[in-house]
C-alpha cells in the first residue's frame, strides 16, 4: 500500500465512524490488554507450563492468530496502536529523542468511535503511560488509571477485577458496552501472590533473583556486562513471570464467570491481545524496551465471542494495526474490516515495528512471513534471520533489498497528527496531589 493512500484510509476510517455513527445495539465488547505476556508462554501455544486455561479456553472456543505480531518493544507505542489501528510512525506516540509523546487527538481512536455508536465505554488501565496525560482517556464515559510511576506499586490482577465488576454492577444494560482491562502482572518484578509464587518455582531457590530482582541498577548490570545471571537464578525468574501470567489469566477467569452469571457474556466479543513480550537472555538483555526480537514482538491474540468462528488457528502474518479494524466490523461499524482477519483470502502484509526506551539509538523492524529485518537506524546496521530455519534469530543474514526499501519506506512515514510532549514527572505529582499525598 503506498503511503498516500495509507494516510488516506486512516483518515477516512477516523471520519466515517468517529462522527455522528448513531446509537446502535450491536455487540458488547471487552477488550483484555495484557502487558509484558510473551506468546510462547501460552499454553494454547504449546508452551512446555499450564499457565493459560482461561485463555487457551477462549481461543478453543474462538480464534487463536498465532503469528501476531507487536509494533513496538514497550507499552505507550504498542497500546497506542491497538487502540487506534495504526503504526507507531503514524500515531508517534512514544520516546523520541529522550522526551516522551503521547496519543494525538486528532487520530482515529476506538473507545471514541464506540462512544459516538452509543456504547457505554470504561477503562480499567494500570501503567502512567497509558493514563489521561498520555492521551488514553478519550472516548471513556468511565476511566480509571491507577498506576502512578515506576515507584508506586501497580493494581494486580485481583484488584483491577474488583474495580472492573464494581463498575458493572451499576451498569443498567440499557446500550451494549465497550470495556478496556488492562493486566499488568507479568512485567517486572515477578512477584505474584500466593499461592502462584510456588506453583513453578523451585520452592528450595534462595538466590537474589527472586520477586525483588529487577531494579535499574540491577538491570544495568546485566546488561553492562557486569552481572551475570546464572542458569538457576534465570529459570527462578521464568518461573515467576510463568506465576504472574497464570494468576492474570485465573482472574481473567473469574471476571468471565462473574459476568457470564450475570447475564453479559452471551452477546459479547472478547478481545484478548499483548502489548509486547520480554527478553530473558536470549539476545543477552532482560525486561524489554531495548530490542526488537521475536521474543519482544511475537504476542498474544484471540478472539472470541458472536461472529467469531469456533477453534480456529489462524497461521497467517498478523499485526496489532489490525485489532480495531477487526473488532468493528464484528460490532457492525463503519470502517470496520470488510474481509474477516482470520479469511484465507487475506495475503499477509509486512509487518513493521520501532521505538525501544532503554537504547540510545533508534531501532526499526519488519517481519515478513519467514522473515525478519532489523535495523539500526542511527548506526546503519542490519540484522537479516530465517525465521522457518533460525527462529531464535541468532544466525545474522544478509538483508533482502526490498525488506530494506519496505523498512525504510516504513521509517519515512510522517505522523498523522502533533503528538503531545508529555512531562512524566509532573503527571506523577499531579496525581498524588488530587490523591492528598502530596501539597
Amino acid at each position: 500500500m503506498k503511503k498516500a493512500t495509507l494516510l488516506l484510509t486512516a483518515v477516512t476510517v477516523f471520519m466515517s465512524v468517529g462522527c455522528g455513527a448513531g446509537e446502535t445495539r450491536g455487540p458488547n465488547v471487552l477488550v483484555i490488554l495484557i502487558d509484558t505476556i510473551r506468546a510462547d508462554h501460552l499454553g494454547c501455544m504449546g508452551y512446555r507450563r499450564n499457565t493459560t486455561p482461561t485463555l487457551d479456553s477462549l481461543a478453543r472456543e474462538g480464534v487463536l492468530y498465532s503469528n501476531c505480531q507487536s509494533h513496538s518493544s514497550w507499552t505507550l507505542p504498542a497500546m497506542a496502536g491497538i487502540l487506534s489501528g495504526l503504526n507507531p510512525r503514524e500515531h508517534a506516540a512514544g520516546r523520541h529523542y529522550d522526551a516522551l509523546f503521547g496519543v494525538p487527538e486528532d487520530i482515529p481512536w476506538m473507545p471514541m468511535i464506540f462512544k459516538s455508536a452509543g456504547y457505554r465505554t470504561a477503562a480499567f488501565f494500570n501503567v502512567i503511560f497509558m493514563n489521561a496525560d498520555f492521551g488514553f482517556h478519550r472516548g471513556f464515559d468511565f476511566f480509571d488509571c491507577s498506576a502512578l510511576g515506576p515507584e508506586t506499586r501497580s493494581r494486580n490482577a485481583g484488584e483491577t477485577v474488583e474495580a472492573v465488576l464494581s463498575w458493572f454492577s451499576g451498569y443498567s444494560g440499557d446500550k451494549p458496552f465497550f470495556v478496556a482491562v488492562h493486566f499488568f502482572d507479568p512485567h517486572l518484578p515477578y512477584s505474584p501472590p500466593a499461592p502462584w509464587d510456588t506453583l513453578f518455582a523451585d520452592l528450595e531457590y534462595s538466590g537474589e533473583y527472586g520477586p525483588e530482582w529487577g531494579g535499574v541498577s540491577q538491570l544495568n548490570a546485566v546488561h553492562s556486562g557486569m552481572d551475570t545471571i546464572p542458569p538457576d537464578g534465570l529459570e527462578h525468574l521464568v518461573a515467576l513471570y510463568d506465576g504472574e501470567i497464570a494468576y492474570a489469566d485465573g482472574e481473567l477467569g473469574r471476571l468471565l464467570e462473574t459476568l457470564r452469571e450475570r447475564g453479559l457474556m452471551e452477546n459479547t466479543v472478547v478481545v484478548v491481545v499483548g502489548d509486547h513480550g520480554e527478553e530473558f537472555m536470549e539476545h543477552g538483555g532482560m525486561d524489554h524496551g531495548r530490542t526488537l526480537y521475536q521474543e519482544i514482538c511475537h504476542v498474544p491474540l484471540i478472539f472470541s465471542g458472536p461472529g467469531v468462528p469456533r477453534g480456529l488457528v489462524v497461521e497467517t502474518l498478523t499485526g496489532q494495526v489490525g485489532v480495531m479494524p477487526e473488532v468493528l466490523r464484528l460490532a457492525g461499524l463503519e470502517g470496520g474490516a470488510v474481509t474477516p482477519l482470520y479469511s484465507g483470502e487475506l495475503e499477509p502484509v509486512p509487518v513493521p515495528a520501532s521505538d525501544v526506551l532503554w537504547r540510545e539509538g533508534n531501532l526499526a523492524s519488519l517481519v515478513v512471513p519467514g522473515a525478519k529485518l532489523i535495523w539500526g537506524v542511527d548506526e546503519g546496521f542490519t540484522e537479516a534471520y530465517d525465521l522457518l530455519a533460525d527462529p531464535a534469530e541468532l544466525e545474522p543474514l544478509p538483508p533482502d533489498s526490498a525488506m530494506m526499501a519496505e523498512l525504510e519506506w516504513y521509517w519515512g512515514t510522517p505522523p498523522l497528527a502533533e503528538s503531545p510532549l508529555v512531562n512524566v514527572q509532573e503527571s506523577i505529582h499531579r496525581e498524588l496531589r488530587a490523591l492528598g499525598y502530596i501539597r
